[in-house]
């Protein structure tokens, strides 16, 4: 049996490779599975080919940095291991500037072509999309519009709701999650996610740690908590936390200070890492209290924590991406940002890439359900603002949460993934 190949590009893409793989092998656990993907994908058994979440790219000036390694090398070995394999169905994910290139080279050879995920699926209108109608057998949309849309532009389309509703949930609760981290659950708690990629993280991260600040001098005690999307991003911020910590220091107490500083980062993974003193009699107890300087904040940085943080903070400052959708099914408020270098910005105005909305539960919901900024308008005041908005009124926090549970039910049913894995069934059979 030659298998099935899934190729995804994103670490979104990866996580719906994840659940699909798992539920094909819940239907045939004999059939193989293999292609590019990630953790997620490995997890649930597939044998990964290439890494996708070491190369995945935002935009002509990140994309520019892997585009040599992924047309020139990954691409024709994947071609090759297509030909040499003779996979009974490929699966492609997202990931359109690749996988359209990969559907178009194999649909005329007699691959059957399942495309999961197709790229632009949250469009409603236009014809961007219409030559994947000739090169799939069948596709897979996770949106009622989209698979209307592209129904009209003559594909085998069939809406099978977005797998994120079946996937995004809690592992702790709340008195679990602030006993494991030495959170008082009492307190504000504001969730930092500044993405995956390493410069969302270097360039998100600063405008948080700010807003951070100003949150602090608002109201009492607030609680910071970093979930990181790997170790990588983790040391990442935990350098810039540092840094800032720094920069912030009076220069005759740097020195007195530097201690106090490292003590104030904890970095927890399943267990703790504590940088600073006392770390062996903190780790015994199963706490890690949080030492603050009077009227600066404490940061915690989470490793694979990501929808716990979420699911237990009380606003979150969030980079835009999947994650934003992940916080939307939580019905945890947000403030969406999004920022990058100065080449990313030039890129932006030139190519007048100007958006009516970037966040994912913007866009489902066609209008502005939570308050989202670009470059240099992520600023920390008007961040701070938001955040302090949810924290201090109740009854905007409410109409947040009712307006981000009206979204998560434009995501479908449960079960996304065995559905469009039953159509990959079907695509073998036939």
């Amino acid at each position: 049996m030659s298998g099935i190949a899934i190729i995804s590009g994103e670490i979104s893409g990866d996580m719906s490779g994840g659940a699909l793989a798992n539920a094909i092998h819940a239907l045939r656990p004999e059939i193989p599975l293999w292609g590019i993907g990630g953790a997620n994908m490995a997890k649930a058994g597939v044998e990964i080919l290439y890494d996708s979440s070491l190369w995945s790219a935002i935009g002509v000036v990140e994309t520019l940095k892997v585009y040599p390694k992924i047309r020139y090398s990954i691409y024709p070995h994947i071609l090759g291991e297509i030909n040499r394999r003779k996979p009974e169905v490929i699966i492609l994910i997202d990931f359109g500037a690749f996988n359209v290139r990969v559907a178009k080279w194999c649909k005329p050879k007699g691959f059957h072509i399942l495309y999961y995920f197709p790229p632009g699926s949250w469009r409603r209108t236009g014809t961007k999309g219409a030559e994947l109608a000739g090169i799939t057998d069948k596709i897979a949309t996770p949106f009622p519009w989209s698979a209307e849309r592209l129904k009209g532009l003559g594909a085998n389309v069939e809406y099978v709701g977005h797998p994120l509703v079946e996937i995004v949930r809690a592992s702790l609760s709340r008195d679990q999650f602030c006993k494991k981290f030495g959170l008082a659950s009492d307190r504000p708690i504001i969730g930092l996610l500044p993405g995956s990629r390493p410069f969302e993280v270097q360039y998100n991260t600063p405008v948080m740690l700010e807003a951070a600040e100003i949150i602090t001098q608002s109201i009492m005690s607030p609680q910071f908590v970093f979930a990181a999307a790997s170790d990588i991003a983790a040391k990442r911020i935990e350098k810039l936390v540092e840094a800032h910590m720094n920069r912030n220091s009076a220069p005759a107490k740097r020195n007195q200070r530097e201690n106090r500083q490292r003590e104030r980062i904890i970095t927890t993974p399943e267990g703790f890492t504590l940088r600073g003193k006392n770390i062996k009699e903190m780790v015994n107890i199963g706490k890690a209290p949080i030492h603050k300087c009077s009227g600066s904040p404490s940061f915690i940085i989470t490793r694979d924590q990501t929808w716990n943080v979420m699911a237990h903070s009380d606003a979150l400052m969030i980079c835009s991406g999947t994650a934003t959708l992940e916080a939307a099914i939580l019905r945890t408020p947000m403030v969406i940002i999004y920022r990058g270098s100065r080449l990313m910005e030039f890129e932006r105005r030139i190519r007048h890439i100007n958006p009516e909305h970037i966040g994912m539960p913007n866009i489902i919901a066609q209008k502005r359900v939570v308050p989202e900024y670009i470059q240099n308008e992520a600023t920390p005041e008007t961040i701070a603002s938001h955040i302090l908005s949810y924290l201090k009124e109740p009854d905007t926090r409410q109409a947040i949460r009712n307006e981000l549970s009206h979204i998560k039910e434009m995501l479908g049913e449960v079960g996304a993934s065995e559905r469009t894995a039953q159509i990959a069934m079907e695509l073998m059979n036939g």
